[in-house]
């Protein structure tokens, strides 16, 4: 089969990142592909790199857009996107040559409707060597899982929770949308693709170099903006779907993850921002302590045990012991 794949980039001011991005996606070996480039109102020089990349390969489309967040420019191409499959790529971030056709290849051959990779390549902006990313699926790891099954693994965090990382039928992903304007946007997405999936392959191998920027927007100083988590949380924890899966536990747990993140990013003067994170936190730390699942982090466990001593004691501890963002 030669399916036109849609890969979709997100663009806002990563001048310095974009050509090793966009030229990991053009030198693919599967070539099949629509690469849309959505200018998200980019200040520096992005938007006039993304013409002349337009310039240079027919595939590229290019989508020039008043800045309305990455939520908003994913949006912007899933609804002017022709592929039959469709995978996002973020423009610091690079992938393997053989990405595609290695996450093609294996829907293709399970009979599958999305593929997942297990995660990406963590590497610092600031280093200059890259990690080495495979070239075939020789040098990867593939299983099939049903819905459930894959779901439980992402919301224990053993397959990342980003919109990248994965391939997605068009039938999983048609009606879904970012919300816009949200952090953590894609806590709140990625479960639907795998409930509207039946059958999901995941491949652990490394396929997605993905770059850790201090100055991204996870990692920045705490905003109020952070505290959409909850309301995340909420909607992930009382899914109808969640739950008669059965997944409610594996749910509170990656809630838990992300809500502790923010709790430990909230400065000290901030006590009743972080009183009502707590709130929740308290709420949910018996079943994280307590959960038995095998898969369940380690990390989410101890935080959880530590949350016992209270609120100050969870905050030293977190504080100390823990990189802030690194419970997310």
């Amino acid at each position: 089969m030669n399916d036109l794949i849609s890969v979709i980039i997100p663009v806002y001011n990563v001048e310095k990142y974009l050509e090793e991005c966009v030229l990991s996606v053009i030198n693919q070996t599967y070539s099949n592909l629509e690469i849309i480039l959505v200018d998200d109102g980019s200040t520096d020089g992005s938007g006039l790199l993304c013409d002349q990349y337009k310039d240079r390969d027919s595939r590229i489309k290019v989508i020039h857009k008043k800045n309305g967040g990455l939520s908003d420019a994913r949006n912007v191409a899933l609804e002017i996107c022709n592929g039959q499959y469709i995978s996002f790529v973020d423009s610091d971030d690079y992938v393997s040559e053989a990405f595609i056709e290695i996450m093609y290849q294996a829907i293709i051959d399970n009979d599958c409707q999305m593929s997942a990779v297990h995660g990406g390549i963590d590497f610092w902006d600031e280093r200059s060597n890259r990690p080495h990313l495979a070239s075939s699926l020789d040098e990867c790891n593939i299983k099939v899982f049903n819905s459930k099954n894959a779901l439980e693994l992402m919301l224990y965090q053993k397959i990342a929770t980003g919109a990248p990382f994965k391939m997605y039928s068009r039938s999983v992903i048609k009606g879904i949308r970012f919300p816009v304007g949200y952090y953590y946007e894609d806590v709140a997405t990625t479960y639907k693709t795998f409930l509207n999936s039946d059958k999901i392959v995941v491949i652990v191998g490394p396929l997605y170099a993905y770059r850790k920027r201090m100055d991204s927007i996870i990692r920045q100083d705490f905003s109020d903006k952070k505290l959409i988590c909850l309301k995340i949380s909420e909607q992930l924890i009382n899914d109808d779907s969640i739950r008669k899966l059965g997944l409610k536990d594996a749910a509170i747990s990656r809630c838990f993850a992300m809500t502790f993140s923010v709790f430990l990013q909230v400065p000290k003067d901030k006590s009743e921002i972080q009183k009502k994170l707590w709130v929740k936190l308290r709420s949910w730390r018996k079943s994280v302590a307590f959960n038995q699942s095998p898969i369940m982090r380690k990390k989410n466990r101890y935080a959880a045990w530590v949350a016992f001593g209270g609120m100050k004691l969870s905050y030293i501890i977190g504080r100390k012991f823990g990189q802030k963002g690194s419970m997310n």
